[in-house]
């Protein structure tokens, strides 16, 4: 469903010093301090490489990376469990007890077309199950959890070296989710199974737009639909972390490194996005150009 991953994301610019493709990534400057804030898309296919210049001029200028969690964590076995454990239905019932008889026939004949074993993870809540779904999907049209951007630069900080510090810890992240936990089944299986449909053509729209910098159509394709049918996960997923996040953000701007920002795109976008709100805390946010040597 589109509220569980856009986690997601040109015209040549010239100026004096420096030519840049407009993309997702911003430089956020106070007095004389900045960061570098970059939207990701969590899911990429080996052919959306190599990402913008920018991403990766801005990687080796910042002394620090931060990422929204711990990556090392939450792609543990560990975490799974946990998770999983999290989902699972403890009073006997299963989804299909959750689902209206013919929405629950329509996950099942999806589940049967694309070989997903829905039998064995009925005994998870809807969240999970749309999560599941979404990502078998995506694999299945060649997108990687394991090939996003956020994936790709914490390697490349792991074999350099660079500092990578977080936004929110694991169990953080497994708090805001299991708070879902309980949401309409109804509404996340309706909702999930029309994005599946159109998955293949709204993953390319998204790249699209993320690498062109476009967050206004980004964010009417992922997330217009999640902020109308289901308010209460984008309050959870989106805005409630934007706010979590935002006083760990300005307080970068004490130290004397400067930092690289990476979260999901859809956390820029928006009057509800990190970008708005900084602005309205009276920092200067321009897209990152890249400068010659």
């Amino acid at each position: 469903m589109k509220s569980c991953f856009r986690l997601i994301t040109g015209l040549l610019v010239f100026v004096s010093i420096s030519a840049s493709a407009e993309t997702s990534l911003y430089e956020i400057t106070k007095g004389a301090q900045k960061i570098y804030l970059g939207g990701t898309i969590h899911v990429l296919r080996i052919s959306d490489y190599p990402l913008p210049p920018e991403f990766e001029q801005a990687y080796e200028n910042a002394k620090i990376l931060v990422l929204e969690t711990d990556m090392k964590k939450a792609s543990s076995p560990e975490f799974g469990q946990q998770m999983a454990q999290a989902f699972m239905y403890s009073d006997g019932k299963n989804l299909s007890q959750d689902l209206k008889p013919a929405l629950w026939k329509e996950l099942q004949s999806f589940a049967d077309e694309r070989q997903f074993p829905l039998g064995q993870m009925s005994i998870f809540k809807a969240m999970f199950v749309s999560l599941s779904l979404s990502i078998a999907e995506m694999q299945r049209q060649g997108f990687g959890v394991g090939q996003g951007v956020d994936a790709y630069f914490y390697q490349k900080a792991i074999v350099s070296g660079k500092t990578v510090q977080e936004l929110e810890t694991t169990g953080e992240v497994l708090t805001h989710l299991t708070m879902l936990a309980d949401v309409d089944a109804n509404l996340i299986i309706k909702a999930t199974l029309r994005d599946l449909h159109r998955m293949d053509g709204m993953l390319e729209k998204s790249v699209g737009y993320w690498r062109a910098g476009e967050l206004e159509k980004l964010d009417k394709e992922m997330a217009a639909d999640m902020r109308k049918e289901t308010p209460e996960i984008y309050q959870q997923l989106l805005v409630a972390r934007n706010q979590a996040w935002l006083p760990k953000i300005e307080q970068m701007f004490a130290s004397p490194e400067v930092e690289l920002v990476l979260v999901g795109s859809l956390h820029l976008s928006s009057k509800d996005g990190l970008l708005a709100h900084l602005k309205q805390r009276g920092y200067h946010v321009k897209p990152y150009l890249i400068t010659q040597p």
